[in-house]
């Protein structure tokens, strides 16, 4: 048995072996190994990451960190942090909301995608407050 790879080895490895069948299929050789060592920066690196990602990465850092009381839910600590909602792009979504508390739906509100602050004269209602039309793509540029 050999040891098992760490985390994300196996996926390099995996595309080392694709790319070098590449370049055997082309007639390269192994002379170009540093296209190889270059190619595979698909997790970005922590400065790479945009506002709500490093955001984000700050709340669940604290969410790791708390120490939950006995006597309280262990949910009741997650209330009182907002957890920003990134879109697969890594901007903020246009809606941000707290949490649902006591089946009661959290207050929602518009941000500006790309910095994430409130949208001004969008309201902040439970429910949808209809961002798109408080915010169109051109603000954004």
């Amino acid at each position: 048995g050999r040891k098992p790879l760490k985390s994300g080895m196996k996926e390099l490895a995996v595309y080392r072996e694709k790319v070098s069948g590449q370049h055997r299929q082309m007639g390269r050789g192994g002379k170009h190994h540093h296209v190889v060592l270059e190619e595979p920066k698909k997790l970005r690196p922590p400065s790479a990451r945009t506002p709500c990602q490093q955001e984000l990465d700050q709340v669940l850092e604290r969410i790791s960190t708390m120490r939950l009381p006995d006597e309280r839910g262990p949910l009741e600590h997650l209330y009182s942090l907002h957890i920003p909602n990134c879109d697969k792009h890594g901007l903020y979504n246009l809606k941000q909301c707290k949490m649902s508390l006591n089946g009661q739906r959290g207050e929602c509100w518009c941000v500006n995608p790309n910095t994430g602050k409130l949208i001004q004269g969008a309201p902040t209602i439970r429910g949808d407050p209809e961002c798109h039309l408080f915010y169109n793509e051109q603000q954004g540029a």
